[in-house]
Protein backbone atom coordinates (compact mmCIF):
# COMPACT_ATOMS: atom_id res chain seq x y z
CA UNK A 1 0.00 0.00 0.00
CA UNK A 2 1.17 3.70 -0.89
CA UNK A 3 0.03 6.71 1.18
CA UNK A 4 1.70 10.39 0.09
CA UNK A 5 1.23 12.98 3.07
CA UNK A 6 2.65 16.68 3.46
CA UNK A 7 1.59 16.78 6.93
CA UNK A 8 4.71 17.63 8.86
CA UNK A 9 6.97 20.53 9.58
CA UNK A 10 7.87 22.15 6.02
CA UNK A 11 5.45 19.81 4.02
CA UNK A 12 3.70 21.27 1.05
CA UNK A 13 1.30 19.84 -1.11
CA UNK A 14 -2.50 19.79 -1.17
CA UNK A 15 -5.44 17.84 -3.20
CA UNK A 16 -3.82 14.47 -3.63
CA UNK A 17 -5.93 11.74 -5.22
CA UNK A 18 -5.05 8.17 -5.94
CA UNK A 19 -5.12 7.41 -9.76
CA UNK A 20 -4.39 4.12 -9.82
CA UNK A 21 -2.28 1.69 -7.48
CA UNK A 22 1.12 3.19 -7.52
CA UNK A 23 -0.01 6.54 -9.60
CA UNK A 24 -0.62 9.71 -7.67
CA UNK A 25 -1.91 13.60 -8.24
CA UNK A 26 -1.21 16.42 -6.27
CA UNK A 27 -0.82 19.78 -6.27
CA UNK A 28 1.64 22.71 -5.17
CA UNK A 29 -0.25 25.04 -2.08
CA UNK A 30 1.48 28.42 -3.59
CA UNK A 31 1.48 31.72 -2.05
CA UNK A 32 1.73 34.40 -4.69
CA UNK A 33 1.18 33.87 -8.94
CA UNK A 34 4.80 34.10 -9.97
CA UNK A 35 7.94 32.47 -8.50
CA UNK A 36 6.18 32.07 -4.98
CA UNK A 37 4.21 29.30 -6.30
CA UNK A 38 6.26 26.14 -7.31
CA UNK A 39 7.71 24.27 -3.53
CA UNK A 40 6.67 21.59 -2.71
CA UNK A 41 7.37 18.22 0.08
CA UNK A 42 5.61 15.69 0.87
CA UNK A 43 6.61 12.13 1.86
CA UNK A 44 5.82 8.94 -0.12
CA UNK A 45 5.40 6.02 2.28
CA UNK A 46 5.03 2.20 1.11
CA UNK A 47 3.61 -0.53 3.45
CA UNK A 48 4.59 -3.39 0.83
CA UNK A 49 6.82 -4.55 -1.60
CA UNK A 50 9.80 -2.32 -3.10
CA UNK A 51 8.49 -0.43 -6.11
CA UNK A 52 7.99 2.88 -8.35
CA UNK A 53 5.43 5.41 -7.69
CA UNK A 54 4.41 7.57 -10.13
CA UNK A 55 3.52 11.24 -9.41
CA UNK A 56 1.85 13.79 -11.67
CA UNK A 57 2.60 17.31 -9.60
CA UNK A 58 0.55 20.38 -11.17
CA UNK A 59 0.27 24.21 -10.13
CA UNK A 60 -1.77 25.67 -7.64
CA UNK A 61 -5.19 25.98 -9.47
CA UNK A 62 -6.66 28.76 -7.42
CA UNK A 63 -4.80 31.59 -9.59
CA UNK A 64 -6.63 30.21 -12.66
CA UNK A 65 -3.48 30.89 -14.55
CA UNK A 66 0.20 29.68 -14.72
CA UNK A 67 2.48 30.17 -11.39
CA UNK A 68 6.10 29.13 -12.14
CA UNK A 69 6.94 26.18 -13.50
CA UNK A 70 7.85 27.09 -16.49
CA UNK A 71 10.17 29.30 -15.12
CA UNK A 72 11.59 26.73 -12.40
CA UNK A 73 12.23 23.85 -13.93
CA UNK A 74 14.51 21.95 -15.47
CA UNK A 75 15.44 22.15 -11.56
CA UNK A 76 16.97 19.18 -9.10
CA UNK A 77 14.54 17.61 -7.51
CA UNK A 78 15.58 16.13 -3.79
CA UNK A 79 15.18 13.20 -2.13
CA UNK A 80 15.60 11.20 1.35
CA UNK A 81 14.38 7.84 1.98
CA UNK A 82 14.42 6.90 5.69
CA UNK A 83 16.96 6.60 7.97
CA UNK A 84 19.57 8.79 5.05
CA UNK A 85 20.76 11.51 7.27
CA UNK A 86 21.16 14.21 4.06
CA UNK A 87 19.06 14.88 0.59
CA UNK A 88 20.32 13.53 -2.57
CA UNK A 89 18.81 14.04 -6.28
CA UNK A 90 16.10 11.93 -7.52
CA UNK A 91 17.53 9.53 -10.17
CA UNK A 92 15.44 10.36 -13.15
CA UNK A 93 14.95 14.18 -12.98
CA UNK A 94 11.34 15.08 -15.05
CA UNK A 95 10.88 17.55 -17.30
CA UNK A 96 7.87 20.05 -17.46
CA UNK A 97 5.02 18.49 -19.29
CA UNK A 98 1.76 20.78 -20.30
CA UNK A 99 1.85 22.37 -17.45
CA UNK A 100 2.88 19.83 -14.50
CA UNK A 101 5.71 17.78 -13.82
CA UNK A 102 5.83 13.89 -13.70
CA UNK A 103 7.95 11.99 -11.60
CA UNK A 104 8.71 8.35 -10.92
CA UNK A 105 10.30 7.61 -7.25
CA UNK A 106 11.77 4.62 -6.29
CA UNK A 107 11.03 3.24 -3.04
CA UNK A 108 12.05 0.16 -0.98
CA UNK A 109 10.05 -2.06 0.91
CA UNK A 110 8.49 -1.02 3.93
CA UNK A 111 10.12 2.51 3.53
CA UNK A 112 9.02 6.22 2.99
CA UNK A 113 10.72 8.83 0.97
CA UNK A 114 10.67 12.48 1.16
CA UNK A 115 10.57 14.19 -2.11
CA UNK A 116 11.29 18.10 -2.05
CA UNK A 117 11.68 21.56 -4.60
CA UNK A 118 14.99 22.46 -2.25
CA UNK A 119 17.69 20.44 0.54
CA UNK A 120 15.13 20.83 2.85
CA UNK A 121 16.33 23.39 6.63
CA UNK A 122 13.52 22.63 8.86
CA UNK A 123 13.26 25.57 11.63
CA UNK A 124 13.31 22.25 14.80
CA UNK A 125 16.91 21.07 12.52
CA UNK A 126 18.50 24.13 12.62
CA UNK A 127 17.65 25.75 16.05
CA UNK A 128 19.14 22.36 17.88
CA UNK A 129 22.04 22.32 15.36
CA UNK A 130 22.54 26.27 17.12
CA UNK A 131 21.84 25.09 20.18
CA UNK A 132 24.34 21.80 20.33
CA UNK A 133 26.66 24.52 18.74
CA UNK A 134 26.42 27.48 21.16
CA UNK A 135 26.53 24.49 23.91
CA UNK A 136 29.74 22.48 22.35
CA UNK A 137 31.88 25.96 21.26
CA UNK A 138 30.55 28.05 24.75
CA UNK A 139 34.00 30.14 24.41
CA UNK A 140 33.76 30.90 20.98
CA UNK A 141 30.39 31.72 20.80
CA UNK A 142 26.88 32.17 22.45
CA UNK A 143 23.20 31.52 21.59
CA UNK A 144 20.51 34.18 21.31
CA UNK A 145 16.55 34.45 20.85
CA UNK A 146 16.23 37.88 18.54
CA UNK A 147 12.15 37.89 19.28
CA UNK A 148 9.16 35.69 18.71
CA UNK A 149 7.32 35.54 15.23
CA UNK A 150 3.58 35.70 15.19
CA UNK A 151 2.89 32.23 15.79
CA UNK A 152 5.01 32.66 19.66
CA UNK A 153 8.28 30.56 17.56
CA UNK A 154 11.85 31.68 19.00
CA UNK A 155 13.62 33.19 16.18
CA UNK A 156 16.95 31.65 17.21
CA UNK A 157 20.61 33.38 16.40
CA UNK A 158 24.45 32.87 17.32
CA UNK A 159 26.42 35.26 18.09
CA UNK A 160 30.41 35.09 17.69
CA UNK A 161 33.52 37.84 18.08
CA UNK A 162 34.41 40.66 20.00
CA UNK A 163 32.01 43.32 21.79
CA UNK A 164 33.15 46.64 21.02
CA UNK A 165 34.15 45.65 16.97
CA UNK A 166 32.39 46.55 13.93
CA UNK A 167 29.20 44.90 14.21
CA UNK A 168 27.73 42.90 11.30
CA UNK A 169 24.54 40.95 11.06
CA UNK A 170 23.67 38.05 8.83
CA UNK A 171 20.18 36.72 7.88
CA UNK A 172 18.56 34.32 5.63
CA UNK A 173 15.19 32.78 5.47
CA UNK A 174 12.23 35.71 4.93
CA UNK A 175 11.06 33.72 1.91
CA UNK A 176 10.38 30.47 3.89
CA UNK A 177 11.06 27.89 1.21
CA UNK A 178 14.49 29.46 0.37
CA UNK A 179 16.16 26.67 2.22
CA UNK A 180 19.43 27.04 0.32
CA UNK A 181 20.06 30.41 2.04
CA UNK A 182 19.36 29.10 5.31
CA UNK A 183 21.80 26.49 5.05
CA UNK A 184 24.65 28.84 3.47
CA UNK A 185 23.74 31.34 6.75
CA UNK A 186 24.21 28.05 8.94
CA UNK A 187 27.44 26.90 7.57
CA UNK A 188 28.61 30.64 8.05
CA UNK A 189 28.10 30.59 11.63
CA UNK A 190 29.61 27.11 11.65
CA UNK A 191 32.58 28.46 10.04
CA UNK A 192 32.81 31.61 12.52
CA UNK A 193 32.59 29.55 15.40
CA UNK A 194 35.14 26.97 14.40
CA UNK A 195 39.02 26.51 15.33
CA UNK A 196 40.20 27.76 12.17
CA UNK A 197 42.26 30.62 12.36
CA UNK A 198 40.66 32.50 9.70
CA UNK A 199 37.58 32.33 11.78
CA UNK A 200 39.53 33.14 14.40
CA UNK A 201 41.09 35.95 13.28
CA UNK A 202 37.88 36.97 12.30
CA UNK A 203 36.33 36.73 15.57
CA UNK A 204 39.25 39.09 17.20
CA UNK A 205 37.95 42.14 14.84
CA UNK A 206 34.25 42.03 14.59
CA UNK A 207 31.34 41.24 15.98
CA UNK A 208 29.18 39.03 14.27
CA UNK A 209 25.40 38.01 14.95
CA UNK A 210 23.88 35.55 12.49
CA UNK A 211 20.01 34.55 12.41
CA UNK A 212 19.74 31.39 10.03
CA UNK A 213 15.27 31.41 9.54
CA UNK A 214 14.04 35.08 10.34
CA UNK A 215 10.76 33.67 9.02
CA UNK A 216 9.76 30.36 11.80
CA UNK A 217 6.35 30.33 11.17
CA UNK A 218 6.52 30.23 7.17
CA UNK A 219 9.27 27.69 7.56
CA UNK A 220 7.00 25.37 9.58
CA UNK A 221 4.24 25.59 8.07
CA UNK A 222 6.02 24.90 4.37
CA UNK A 223 5.10 27.92 3.18
CA UNK A 224 6.41 29.71 -0.52
CA UNK A 225 6.58 33.52 0.65
CA UNK A 226 4.72 34.10 3.56
CA UNK A 227 4.92 34.36 6.85
CA UNK A 228 1.87 33.06 9.11
CA UNK A 229 0.36 35.89 8.71
CA UNK A 230 0.08 36.20 5.14
CA UNK A 231 2.78 38.96 4.62
CA UNK A 232 5.56 38.43 2.02
CA UNK A 233 8.62 39.74 4.26
CA UNK A 234 11.24 40.51 1.03
CA UNK A 235 8.70 43.53 0.55
CA UNK A 236 8.99 44.62 4.48
CA UNK A 237 7.09 47.94 3.73
CA UNK A 238 4.63 46.52 1.68
CA UNK A 239 2.87 49.14 -0.40
CA UNK A 240 4.23 52.24 1.57
CA UNK A 241 7.67 52.33 1.58
CA UNK A 242 7.80 55.69 3.94
CA UNK A 243 6.01 53.33 6.34
CA UNK A 244 7.17 54.03 9.99
CA UNK A 245 8.12 50.46 10.19
CA UNK A 246 7.58 46.91 8.36
CA UNK A 247 4.16 45.44 8.42
CA UNK A 248 4.81 41.66 9.67
CA UNK A 249 5.76 40.78 13.22
CA UNK A 250 9.00 39.20 12.18
CA UNK A 251 10.47 42.33 10.34
CA UNK A 252 9.71 44.84 12.69
CA UNK A 253 12.09 42.87 14.62
CA UNK A 254 14.61 42.86 12.23
CA UNK A 255 14.14 46.42 11.91
CA UNK A 256 14.45 47.27 15.42
CA UNK A 257 17.36 45.14 16.08
CA UNK A 258 19.50 46.35 12.69
CA UNK A 259 18.19 50.08 13.87
CA UNK A 260 19.54 49.61 17.21
CA UNK A 261 22.64 47.67 16.05
CA UNK A 262 23.62 50.24 13.57
CA UNK A 263 25.74 47.28 11.60
CA UNK A 264 28.88 47.91 9.32
CA UNK A 265 27.13 45.35 7.02
CA UNK A 266 23.77 43.40 6.44
CA UNK A 267 23.99 40.55 5.03
CA UNK A 268 21.05 39.04 3.66
CA UNK A 269 20.66 35.07 2.32
CA UNK A 270 17.84 33.70 0.02
CA UNK A 271 17.66 31.61 -2.89
CA UNK A 272 15.90 30.57 -5.97
CA UNK A 273 14.81 27.69 -8.21
CA UNK A 274 15.44 26.64 -11.47
CA UNK A 275 17.97 27.73 -14.83
CA UNK A 276 16.12 27.88 -17.59
CA UNK A 277 17.37 31.39 -18.25
CA UNK A 278 20.31 31.41 -16.82
CA UNK A 279 23.71 31.97 -17.88
CA UNK A 280 26.49 29.39 -16.39
CA UNK A 281 27.05 27.15 -13.69
CA UNK A 282 26.19 27.39 -10.69
CA UNK A 283 23.27 29.73 -11.78
CA UNK A 284 22.92 32.08 -8.59
CA UNK A 285 22.65 35.64 -8.47
CA UNK A 286 22.16 39.03 -6.35
CA UNK A 287 20.37 42.57 -5.87
CA UNK A 288 21.83 46.03 -5.50
CA UNK A 289 20.16 48.98 -4.25
CA UNK A 290 20.00 51.08 -7.80
CA UNK A 291 19.69 54.51 -6.19
CA UNK A 292 23.28 55.24 -4.78
CA UNK A 293 21.96 58.56 -3.82
CA UNK A 294 20.19 56.47 -1.17
CA UNK A 295 23.60 56.66 0.54
CA UNK A 296 23.72 60.15 1.86
CA UNK A 297 27.38 59.80 2.93
CA UNK A 298 29.65 60.09 1.12
CA UNK A 299 32.50 57.02 2.61
CA UNK A 300 29.04 54.75 2.90
CA UNK A 301 28.24 55.03 -0.57
CA UNK A 302 31.99 54.09 -1.66
CA UNK A 303 31.86 51.24 0.64
CA UNK A 304 28.87 50.21 -0.66
CA UNK A 305 30.23 50.63 -4.35
CA UNK A 306 33.31 48.16 -3.22
CA UNK A 307 30.98 45.62 -1.79
CA UNK A 308 28.85 45.44 -4.98
CA UNK A 309 32.03 45.12 -6.75
CA UNK A 310 33.26 42.30 -4.46
CA UNK A 311 30.11 40.13 -5.00
CA UNK A 312 30.42 40.97 -9.01
CA UNK A 313 33.73 39.74 -9.07
CA UNK A 314 34.92 37.79 -6.66
CA UNK A 315 31.79 35.33 -5.99
CA UNK A 316 29.70 32.89 -8.18
CA UNK A 317 26.66 35.91 -8.47
CA UNK A 318 27.11 37.06 -12.48
CA UNK A 319 26.45 32.83 -13.09
CA UNK A 320 23.05 34.16 -13.58
CA UNK A 321 23.05 37.00 -15.55
CA UNK A 322 25.52 40.02 -16.40
CA UNK A 323 23.15 42.36 -13.92
CA UNK A 324 22.03 42.43 -10.41
CA UNK A 325 18.39 42.54 -9.93
CA UNK A 326 17.43 45.18 -8.30
CA UNK A 327 16.13 46.01 -4.30
CA UNK A 328 11.98 47.88 -4.43
CA UNK A 329 11.59 51.08 -1.94
CA UNK A 330 9.56 48.52 0.12
CA UNK A 331 12.94 46.11 1.05
CA UNK A 332 15.09 46.00 4.02
CA UNK A 333 17.79 46.23 2.46
CA UNK A 334 16.87 49.59 0.48
CA UNK A 335 15.83 51.59 3.60
CA UNK A 336 18.30 50.24 5.87
CA UNK A 337 20.14 52.31 3.59
CA UNK A 338 18.28 55.03 3.25
CA UNK A 339 17.39 55.76 6.38
CA UNK A 340 20.64 54.68 8.14
CA UNK A 341 23.09 54.53 6.09
CA UNK A 342 23.60 50.95 6.22
CA UNK A 343 25.68 49.02 3.37
CA UNK A 344 23.97 45.29 2.54
CA UNK A 345 25.12 42.48 0.45
CA UNK A 346 22.11 40.09 -0.59
CA UNK A 347 22.69 37.29 -2.44
CA UNK A 348 20.77 34.25 -3.65
CA UNK A 349 21.83 30.69 -4.00
CA UNK A 350 20.20 28.54 -5.91
CA UNK A 351 18.41 25.80 -4.48
CA UNK A 352 18.53 23.37 -7.36
CA UNK A 353 22.70 23.57 -7.41
CA UNK A 354 23.21 24.40 -3.78
CA UNK A 355 22.73 21.20 -1.10
CA UNK A 356 23.85 21.60 2.49
CA UNK A 357 27.52 21.48 1.22
CA UNK A 358 27.67 23.98 -1.74
CA UNK A 359 25.18 25.88 0.25
CA UNK A 360 27.74 26.30 2.81
CA UNK A 361 30.89 26.82 0.70
CA UNK A 362 29.46 29.35 -1.56
CA UNK A 363 28.01 31.60 1.46
CA UNK A 364 30.81 31.24 3.32
CA UNK A 365 33.10 32.60 -0.06
CA UNK A 366 30.57 35.66 -0.13
CA UNK A 367 31.29 36.34 3.46
CA UNK A 368 34.88 35.74 3.73
CA UNK A 369 35.19 38.36 0.33
CA UNK A 370 33.04 40.92 1.85
CA UNK A 371 34.45 40.57 5.60
CA UNK A 372 37.51 41.55 3.54
CA UNK A 373 36.13 44.81 1.93
CA UNK A 374 34.80 45.78 5.14
CA UNK A 375 37.24 45.16 7.21
CA UNK A 376 39.98 47.37 4.91
CA UNK A 377 37.25 50.18 5.34
CA UNK A 378 37.46 50.16 8.94
CA UNK A 379 41.10 49.19 9.42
Amino acid sequence: MIKLTSHFECGNGKNIQQIAGNHFRMEVDGDLLEGYCVYFCFDVVNEADATTVTIELHEDPKFGAPTGFSLCFPTTIWIRPTGLDHYRPLPDQPALNDGHIVMKVPVAAHQSVRVALTYVAPYSEISELLRQMAQTRSDRCSAFVLGRSSEQREIHGLRVGTPGCPKVLVVAGQHPHEHAGVWGVFGIADFLSSLIPEAAALRERLDIQIVPIVNPDGNVLGRNAFNAEGLEMYCAFGDNPAAPEPEAVENRILWDWAVSENPVLWMNFHAYTGWKANSEFPYDGWYEVADRSAFADDPKRLLYDALCDTVRLQTDALSTHAQPGIHPESSLCHQLAKRHQVPTVFYELNNGTAGRHAATQRALRVFRMTAQTILHDVS
